[in-house]
């Protein structure tokens, strides 16, 4: 019976010691530490926060990119990672460059490391099995409760300026104007960087006056200014903006009524430019009249095809794309004519 009691008593220590066993290496396993590779920077000095974790074989470790950004202080760069193997698992080091730009002791936040199961993870691999799993999947996990939270514990580091204090009081001051911009200067330079200068806006003041010419403003204003027939620049102007109209296919994709209206606009345009008494108050049919006693005989056909365009737009006639098109031409043929004529 003694004997018995013993043997019971013996396995009760050995269940019991082996539970505290497999409890401790859970808790070493996943155990992370946090150090910085300097506890006195200089300002705008990068440093490293080390992130050191015991990850036991067949795990999935999450962790971001970044350290959060702090006041004074920010991540350097995304981080860096290595492992090596260690027992049955492996340490997983993670390296954070730092940058700070305050001075006096600065708060360098903490980060959450999460460990679970390697299992249907994909990502980088390293010792036993283990991945580096997606961070940005880490919050949106609907496993979330399954996976272990390590956290690590924030540090701080002490950034001291580059100025000290013997720099001051050995008469450390900003330099006097004439230092910049005077005597000390060095003259040569001055001059090939003048000369330089010169020589480029020489070369670049065409290529300024051709841009102006080419794009934006007014092209009457830009052919006045530079000498040439504002006539001939508002004929132009016409044939390419009717041009530019067939380009765009209206008729095609039955909005005749816009292709029309586009279309007598233009001419419109063209026809006031030609004599001032010709204004916008006239409409397109007393327009056309004026043309027809006042220009030569092809007006005609013009005025026909501006008619078309009158019912077109303000009525229910809706002609086919080939009477539009050919009504279009109508009136590109007669501007293009008009040039001759007026010559």
């Amino acid at each position: 019976m003694m004997k018995r009691m013993r043997l019971a008593l013996a396995l009760s220590w050995v269940l019991l010691a082996g539970t505290a066993t497999v409890s401790l290496a859970a808790q070493i396993s996943l155990e992370a530490t946090g150090s910085l590779s300097a506890d006195t920077v200089g300002q705008g000095d990068v440093f490293e926060l080390y992130v050191e974790i015991r990850v036991p074989s067949g795990s999935a470790v999450y962790f971001p990119d970044t350290v959060p950004s702090a006041f004074g202080l920010e991540s350097f760069r995304a981080v860096d990672w290595e492992s090596e193997a260690f027992g049955d698992g492996g340490i997983l080091t993670l390296n954070y460059p730092l940058i700070a730009f305050q001075i006096g002791l600065i708060p360098v936040p903490g980060l959450d490391v999460f460990i679970g199961p390697a299992t249907g993870i994909e990502g980088p691999s390293f010792d036993t099995g283990s991945v580096i799993g997606e961070w940005d999947g880490v919050a949106t996990d609907s496993g979330l409760e399954a996976l272990e939270q390590v956290p690590i514990a924030r540090q701080a580091v002490w950034i001291v300026s580059p100025i000290q204090l013997g720099d001051i009081s050995a008469g450390l001051e900003p330099k006097l104007p004439s230092d910049v911009l005077g005597a000390n200067w060095d003259w040569l330079s001055l001059v090939v960087i003048v000369s330089l200068s010169i020589v480029l806006l020489v070369a670049i003041a065409p290529m300024v006056r051709k841009m102006l010419t080419d794009q934006g403003g007014n092209p009457v204003l830009h052919a006045t200014s530079l000498g040439r027939d504002p006539a001939l620049v508002r004929w132009q102007a016409a044939l390419d903006e009717l041009d530019r109209i067939l380009s765009l296919g209206l008729h095609l994709n039955e909005n005749v009524e816009e292709f029309y209206g586009r279309s007598s606009r233009a001419v419109r345009t063209y026809v006031e430019g030609l004599d001032t008494a010709w204004g916008p108050s006239f409409t397109s049919s007393e327009l056309m009249l004026q043309l027809c006693s006042g220009i030569n005989g092809s007006s005609v056909n013009l005025y026909g095809s501006m008619d078309v365009a009158e019912v077109v737009k303000f009525g229910r006639l809706r002609p086919d794309a080939d009477s539009a098109e050919s009504d279009w031409r109508v009136l590109r043929n007669w501007v293009e004519e008009s040039r001759t004529i007026e010559s």
